[in-house]
């Protein structure tokens, strides 16, 4: 993640928590679920935020490590309870074969796609061998800076298309075993869980 994205993360990190605090209360919650049944153990949540998934990992059983690279992020994931650190998604700080599984729910977003790549590769390191990895995108076609959330700050997005993803998968050891869409407003979500090959 560039560091214009992180410093945005840094100053309103409370009020994107706040803003996204009930995300799957307002959105359908399968996607996050089918990745429970599936993935039994040790889990990151990579750009896991202030742990609002994190948290629902946790009661679910699942035993959570999660992973940002904004303080202010680590800082309220840690808050909740949530083991969490600091950390690039280019080099994971962790062994081969850690976890069984891997969630990245629209953290990735916010990653160059020359970049996604190396990202896919380096979950694929750390996942067990028939791990599982939970990923949700947003469809569209373009890589830019976007000024939201109301203050004027800018984050990166990187928007992909459907068969876009489904190569990068498949060319980075992953077989999908699920997918799913949903449009809520004017965003299509493209959901997928892929298990390592």
């Amino acid at each position: 993640m560039d560091q214009k994205t992180i410093d945005t993360y840094n100053e309103l990190a409370k009020k994107y928590d706040a803003e996204t605090l009930d995300f799957w209360d307002r959105f359908p919650k399968t996607i996050i679920n089918k990745f429970i049944e599936f993935a039994k153990g040790k889990v990151l949540d990579v750009g896991s935020g202030p742990g609002r998934d994190g948290l629902i990992l946790k009661k679910n059983g699942l035993e959570v490590m999660c992973l940002d690279a904004s303080e202010a992020m680590v800082k309220l994931s840690q808050e909740r309870g949530l083991l969490s650190i600091l950390g690039d998604f280019n080099a994971l700080p962790f062994p081969e074969e850690f976890f069984d599984g891997v969630w990245a729910y629209t953290s990735l977003l916010h990653v160059p796609k020359s970049e996604i790549a190396k990202i896919f590769m380096e979950i694929r390191r750390v996942l067990k061998m028939g791990g599982i990895f939970g990923l949700g995108l947003i469809e569209g076609n373009t890589e830019l800076y976007r000024e939201n959330l109301g203050i004027g700050k800018q984050r990166w997005f990187s928007f992909y298309k459907k068969n876009e993803v489904e190569k990068l998968l498949t060319q980075n050891g992953f077989e999908i075993i699920y997918f799913e869409e949903f449009k809520p407003k004017t965003k299509n979500y493209l959901n997928f869980i892929s298990k390592k090959k």
